[in-house]
């Protein structure tokens, strides 16, 4: 688009858009998803070899070889893969989009008070209000957790672990 000049300068206005999405560091780590991983079919794949016949008149390094080989080959069928995220990018799962908003209005109205252009009783008064908000989202969350564990166990478990912080070596 091209039309007309900025001030006295013989410049021409000239837009553009560009299309396209910003992406912020990508992970490509990726790991075995064995939470969701299918170990019935898995035995089924690995009854399905003739051990004896297939191991007979092998040495033992072919035949431990070829035995790594069907195991492999039935874990990359049976166990999912996805990509692993790295811990800074982990968010919490009571966090949703309007308690975001929410913090980030108390650090901007943190920065006010300090400088004298807010009130106290506003800044504790919103920051009363954005407590409470919390508790609420964390007592749903433990709610509908309640609810899911007794038909999921494992989503449950996997919340708690997730929970827990990093193992620390005593030495």
């Amino acid at each position: 688009m091209v039309g007309g000049h900025l001030g006295l300068n013989d410049h021409e206005m000239t837009g553009f858009l560009i299309l396209g999405e910003v992406k912020g560091g990508v992970s490509k780590t990726t790991t075995m998803d064995f939470w969701r991983a299918d170990f019935g079919l898995f035995r089924t794949l690995v009854e399905r070899v003739p051990w004896e016949r297939v191991l007979t008149g092998k040495g033992v390094q072919k035949g431990w070889t070829f035995f790594k080989e069907v195991v492999l080959k039935a874990q990359e069928q049976v166990v999912p893969v996805y990509c692993k995220t790295n811990w800074w990018r982990r968010q919490l799962a009571w966090l949703n989009r309007e308690i975001l908003l929410g913090l980030r209005k108390n650090k901007k109205f943190y920065y006010l008070w300090k400088k004298g252009q807010a009130m106290q009783e506003e800044y504790r008064g919103l920051i009363r209000l954005c407590s409470e908000e919390i508790k609420q989202a964390k007592a749903q969350l433990e709610l509908r957790l309640a609810i899911v564990a007794r038909e999921n166990k494992k989503c449950f478990n996997k919340y708690i672990n997730n929970k827990k912080g990093p193992r620390r070596i005593q030495g």
